[in-house]
């Protein structure tokens, strides 16, 4: 439940926020784009055989964004793209060893909160090769422009907590 005055917004909590936090649109006209299990093999894994061996991994993305479609004028630029994300994905996990399916899903929710049209993901990343009696085991990650904002926010705050 939220009431506006002027340019701020009580939340029912009793918090004041700015009416523009996180700067989101217009969110009723939305669309989504679909990557399912993209197949990549990636340094990956907090084994020391993970890290002497790439493994494949699954990715999979529904990432609801802004529907700008009526004005998209057969622009890829005017659309998010699965074939940039594609591409974003592999340089990502090209980049050297990560320990966890966690952090690569960190790396990947921060590239897809780049494009201010993305307004949430969800994200699925699955080992494929760790056990024989699975197909495979991973994990799901649900997040939102404005969960990201706030943890981009923690992050910040804990860096200069570090620092002092």
């Amino acid at each position: 439940m939220s009431n506006k005055y002027k340019n701020i917004s009580v939340i029912s909590t009793g918090s004041w926020v700015p009416a523009s936090f996180g700067g989101i649109k217009n969110t009723k006209d939305t669309y989504q784009i679909q990557i399912n299990r993209l197949i990549l093999k990636i340094s990956i894994g907090i084994h020391e055989h993970e890290k002497q061996k790439k493994q494949r991994v699954a990715i999979s993305l529904s990432i609801k964004a802004i529907d700008n479609l009526n004005i998209v004028n057969e622009s890829i630029s005017n659309v998010v793209s699965y074939e940039n994300i594609i591409k974003k994905l592999k340089n990502i996990t090209s980049k050297g060893h990560i320990e966890l399916l966690e952090t690569l899903g960190e790396k990947i929710l921060s590239m897809c909160f780049q494009d201010d049209r993305v307004l949430s993901v969800w994200m699925k990343l699955e080992k494929l090769d760790v056990f024989k009696d699975t197909d495979s085991v991973g994990i799901e990650i649900i997040r939102d422009r404005t969960d990201n904002l706030r943890k981009k926010q923690s992050s910040i705050n804990i860096e200069k907590i570090k620092k002092k």
